[in-house]
């Protein structure tokens, strides 16, 4: 992931999970993911919509949690107070 493109938001619009697919089971990143929704609140959302479905991941989830490491790699300088001192 360290030369990957950037995500301009953690989650695509339309994008459909499925709870039991015919996927590849793939190994399970969730938790580190929300683990950074404590410090990281716009991740809450995408970060719980996969979180749904970790019983049994699939390479669909994996590419979304993928999406979601993108999306913090482009946001990582980011600083909360710069966008409060307006």
């Amino acid at each position: 992931m360290q030369h990957c493109n950037l995500a301009k938001t953690p989650s695509e619009t339309g994008m459909k999970l499925e709870k039991y697919g015919n996927e590849k089971e793939v190994n399970k990143i969730v938790g580190s993911l929300r683990y950074l929704c404590n410090t990281r609140p716009d991740l809450a959302f995408s970060v719980g919509l996969i979180n749904i479905y970790m019983e049994k991941p699939g390479m669909s989830h994996m590419l979304v949690a993928k999406r979601i490491m993108r999306y913090i790699k482009g946001t990582l300088n980011y600083d909360d107070r710069e966008s409060s001192a307006g």
